[in-house]
């Protein structure tokens, strides 16, 4: 269960950084969860990534920090997180 303390993040912007970074085959949707398919020759259960919505169109702080430190766009969720939530070095801040 995601701690409520955290701020969520919208899927576009998580669906938007994972397909500009070229590894993706394609994805697809079962109710609530999305499913990434990685490019490659492993086994599927290797290449795939499950993101599990809270409510429709937003994603847990704890699987958006996991998914932007293995695809190198850290830097970009942190910002839009500034921007977006007023969420600054681990805390909300006064706009």
């Amino acid at each position: 269960m995601p701690d409520p303390f955290y701020p969520s993040v919208d899927f576009s912007f998580i669906e938007q950084h994972l397909k500009d970074t070229g590894k993706f085959e394609g994805y697809f949707s079962v109710g609530q969860t999305k499913t990434f398919v990685l490019k490659g020759n492993q086994a599927i259960h290797k290449r795939t990534i499950r993101i599990r919505e809270l409510s429709p169109g937003k994603v847990c702080y704890e699987q958006a920090t996991g998914l932007a430190a293995r695809f190198r766009f850290m830097s970009e969720l942190l910002a839009w997180f500034e921007t977006n939530t007023n969420w600054k070095e681990g805390g909300y801040v006064e706009p």
